[in-house]
C-alpha cells in the first residue's frame, strides 16, 4: 500500500497552490495529481481507502510523497484518522493574516457561489461574515484548530510555514520545507517565482451582474458537468479532465478581473481583535512576532 509521507493540511488561501506546485516539480517529491482530495475528512473514509491509495500510484523512486486538502487543519475528523493511519507523517501548515485570508476567502466563495445551489450569492463582505461564519470564520482560528492537531502529533513533526515568507523569500520558504520533508534543499522549482494562476493574486467580478452571471454558470456547470463526470470516471480522473479544459480559468478571464476592492477599515479592525488571541497563539508558537497581523 502506497501512502503518502506528509500531508498539507491548511489553511486555505495561504499560498498552498503554489507551494503544491513547487512540491510537485522536484524530483524526490511526489505530489498527488489531484489537489484537495478531501479523503481523511469523508464519513466513509475508511471503504475509500483503494481510492485514495490510487492517487498515488505514480510513485516510483520518490522519498516523499504527498497531498494537499486545505480543510484539513479546520476539521475534528482527520487528525485521529492521519494518527492511526499515517502515524509518521509531516505536516505542512501555511498561515495567513486572519484579515486577509477571510477576505480573500470570500471572493473565492463568490465565484463558487457559496456553495448555495438554488440562491443568488451576491452578499457583500459584511454580510458573508454575518451569514457563512462557519466557512468565514473558522478556518482562521488558528491557534485553536494547532493546538487540537498538537494533541494528535508531537509539535516536530508539523511545519508552519506564514504566507508573507512565501512571497518575500519563496526560495529560503521551500528550502526549509524540502529540508522538513528530507530531500534535496538546493533544488529550485521552475515555479519558485511564478505569478501565475498558482500564486493566486486575487480576482473580483467585473461587475455586479458579471458576479451574478458567473455564479449561475458556475453552479449549473458543476450540477450537469463536473458532478455527473466524477461519478462517470472517478475523482481523480475527472479532476484532471476538468484542469485540461481550462474552464474556470476560461470563467474568470471572461468574468473577474485581477486584484480586489479595499476592504472596509472597520471591518479589518473588527477582525483583528477578533482573532488577536490566535495571532498571539501562533506568535508564542512560533517564537516570532507577527506586527503585521495586528
Amino acid at each position: 500500500m502506497t501512502l503518502p509521507t506528509f500531508l498539507g493540511i491548511g489553511a486555505p488561501k495561504s499560498g498552498t497552490t503554489w507551494l503544491a506546485k513547487c512540491l510537485g516539480e522536484h524530483p524526490q517529491v511526489y505530489m498527488a495529481p489531484a489537489k484537495e482530495l478531501v479523503f481523511f475528512d469523508y464519513g466513509d473514509y475508511d471503504q475509500r481507502l483503494p481510492e485514495y491509495e490510487r492517487h498515488f500510484a505514480g510513485v516510483r523512486s520518490e522519498t516523499a510523497i504527498g497531498e494537499f486538502t486545505t480543510r484539513y487543519l479546520a476539521s475534528e475528523r482527520p487528525a485521529p484518522r492521519i494518527r492511526e493511519l499515517i502515524p509518521q507523517a509531516r505536516l505542512l501548515v501555511c498561515l495567513r493574516n486572519p484579515a486577509d485570508q477571510i477576505y480573500s476567502h470570500y471572493w473565492h466563495l463568490l465565484r463558487q457561489n457559496f456553495h448555495q445551489p438554488t440562491v443568488q450569492a451576491d452578499w457583500t463582505f459584511e454580510e458573508a461574515l454575518e451569514r457563512f461564519p462557519h466557512l468565514l470564520l473558522k478556518p482562521v482560528r488558528y491557534w485553536d484548530q494547532l493546538q487540537y492537531w498538537l494533541g494528535f502529533f508531537p509539535a516536530e513533526q508539523f511545519l508552519v510555514l506564514l504566507y508573507d515568507d512565501i512571497q518575500r523569500t519563496p526560495e529560503a520558504t521551500l528550502a526549509k520545507v524540502f529540508d522538513f520533508l528530507g530531500v534535496d534543499s538546493t533544488f529550485v522549482p521552475p515555479s519558485t517565482t511564478e505569478r501565475g494562476t498558482a500564486v493566486r493574486s486575487g480576482a473580483a467580478p467585473r461587475s455586479t451582474l458579471a458576479g451574478r452571471v458567473h455564479a449561475r454558470v458556475y453552479t449549473q456547470l458543476n450540477r450537469w458537468f463536473y458532478q455527473p463526470l466524477k461519478r462517470s470516471v472517478g475523482v481523480r480522473r475527472a479532476h484532471q479532465l476538468k484542469e485540461a479544459i481550462r474552464i474556470r480559468h476560461l470563467l474568470e478571464t471572461v468574468f473577474f478581473r485581477r486584484g480586489y476592492p479595499a476592504m472596509n477599515a472597520d471591518t479589518r479592525k473588527r477582525l483583528a481583535r477578533e482573532f488577536a488571541d490566535q495571532v498571539e497563539g501562533i506568535e508564542q508558537f512560533l517564537g516570532r512576532t507577527l506586527g503585521e497581523w495586528k
